[in-house]
């Protein structure tokens, strides 16, 4: 039996009477014991701890190294053994080993095309633990201290919106998708309470159809929900975006009435505070007016800059989310906790009890009590969720607000640098300016067609994703294909973009003369 925290194996040692005949009448126990062995954890992590610190603490510029999937596949294959209750730890060392080569650079200051970067030190620690020590978060018996960690992230974020204590409540989701679902299914069975009981055929033939209104750069999940709760597509209202990839107001209210006079039913309005094409923030103010004139719900999509209420000098962008019905952020986006940590907000507490309406006598309790006040899963679709508000509580509870404020802060200010510089260079264009720490670019090497620029600037993403030193992304806006960059690293500087500069024209120019 492994025992112990090195790297060898010691023997076990002599085992009582009473415990060497039940192991010999049931060796499965034993194995169970040694699969189990808590001495395993701490080689196990020794393992993968040592290695990720060499992987965190490298300053290589790097993007990712994109393997072909079929001999990924293969070697991730020969690496699949017969198994055994006491295992080969040679072989988790190239597991781990496989893992950190194939993720994204994500402490490198080359990683430029996602929304998420390596957390904080902390907060992966506490998420060690919450594996090691389950406890779904879903329901108070079995997760006391996530459901209160809950509760008090709720009430500090709540504040920093502007909401009164105790006039609105929060709910923890595993991502935004659902956070998105959840606001929306709230506010359609609002609107139709018999829908979740009856159907939406129980409306009737003659009843206007339901719909949602949506920017047309909304992200996909809010879009989705239209087909998983029986709208369909064709209810979906997109409402224009101006230059600058927001909605515009004006045209937005047009939508609106085009939609009615159609014999659609807008029950719903969803704004992007951080879109995820361009980070754009659509006017809340404006549109949660437009929302509440037109007796729809008002949800702000803040996935990933709603954020910015932690921060003194960016919580002006989000000016007028306060007056939004829900909205929610991912903290594993930019506020640097492990995945998926979303907080779902809502300003009228009892709203919130709207998007689920079941028996269960199992986890609910009929009366409710002191401790099925505290938990979420009536509010909630998930059943077994993880605890995933801890990492964010713990890191909040000892570091402060200010860490978070503080690196927000630098993004943006470093994001509004690289706009500044990609727009100063001839031979490219700065497509908007940046809301939040997203840019998207160009690159005009010449004169070419409107259909050639779009090809060139997805074949000079292809070919830096290849060379594995930057890794930026790509995003069709209308008919035109831009280059984008997320500013996730705190070290990005000046030299990063000039670099990435250097190599996009290196690229464009040798995919010219293979063209040629």
């Amino acid at each position: 039996m492994i025992v112990g925290g090195g790297t060898g194996v010691r023997m076990p040692t002599a085992a009582t009477p009473a415990r060497t005949a039940a192991r010999s009448v049931d060796p499965r126990l034993e194995r169970i014991r040694t699969a189990w062995d808590p001495a395993l954890l701490d080689r196990a992590t020794s393992i993968a701890i040592e290695r990720l610190g060499h992987h965190l603490r490298s300053t290589r510029v790097a993007g990712v190294a994109l393997e072909r999937p079929s001999d990924l596949l293969a070697e991730a294959g020969a690496l699949m053994g017969p198994g055994d209750p006491e295992p080969d730890l040679e072989r988790l060392v190239r597991i781990v080993d496989l893992h950190l080569r194939t993720a994204i650079a994500l402490p490198s200051t080359g990683s430029l095309a996602r929304q998420f970067t390596s957390v904080l030190p902390v907060a992966g620690a506490v998420d060690l633990l919450t594996a090691m020590a389950p406890q779904p978060a879903t329901f108070y018996e079995a997760g006391q201290l996530p459901n209160v960690a809950d509760k008090l992230i709720g009430a500090d974020l709540g504040a920093l919106v502007g909401w009164a204590p105790g006039t609105f409540t929060m709910v923890s989701t595993s991502g935004g998708a659902l956070a998105n679902l959840t606001a929306i299914l709230a506010a359609r069975n609002l609107r139709d309470p018999g829908a979740w009981s009856d159907g939406l055929q129980a409306r009737g033939p003659q009843a206007r159809r339901l719909a949602i209104a949506v920017g047309e750069d909304a992200h996909y999940s809010v879009t989705r929900v239209a087909g998983i709760t029986g709208l369909g597509e064709a209810t979906i209202v997109l409402l224009p975006v101006d230059t600058q990839r927001r909605i515009d107001i004006r045209r937005a209210r047009a939508a609106l009435d085009a939609a009615a006079a159609a014999g659609l039913d807008v029950f719903c309005i969803v704004a992007s505070a951080g879109s995820t094409p361009t980070g754009a923030i659509d006017p809340l103010t404006e549109l949660a007016a437009l929302a509440h004139e037109r007796g729809a719900w008002f949800h702000v999509d803040g996935a990933h800059a709603g954020s910015f209420i932690v921060s003194h000098a960016l919580r002006p962008r989000l000016a007028g989310i306060e007056l939004a019905d829900s909205f929610c952020l991912d903290a594993h986006k930019t506020l640097f906790v492990p995945a998926a940590c979303t907080l779902l907000f809502y300003r009228d507490p009892d709203a919130a009890d709207a998007a689920f309406s079941q028996a269960a006598s199992y986890v609910f309790d009929d009366p409710a009590d002191e401790m099925t006040a505290f938990e979420s899963g009536g509010r909630n679709f998930e059943c077994t969720k993880r605890p995933s508000i801890l990492p964010l509580w713990v890191a909040w509870s000892l570091h402060g607000r200010a860490i978070f404020a503080d690196r927000l802060d630098h993004l943006v200010a470093r994001t509004a640098e690289v706009a500044a510089l990609i727009d100063a260079q001839p031979d490219f264009v700065l497509v908007t300016a940046p809301d939040a720490n997203i840019v998207c670019f160009e690159h005009l090497p010449g004169a070419r067609s409107d259909a050639d620029l779009a090809a060139l600037q997805v074949a000079i993403r292809d070919r830096l994703r290849a060379e594995g030193r930057f890794l930026i992304s790509k995003v069709d806006l209308g008919e035109r294909s831009v280059l984008r960059l997320v500013v996730m690293h705190h070290e990005v500087g000046t030299e990063t973009i000039l670099a990435l500069m250097d190599e996009i024209r290196r690229v464009a120019r040798s995919i010219g003369e293979e063209a040629a």
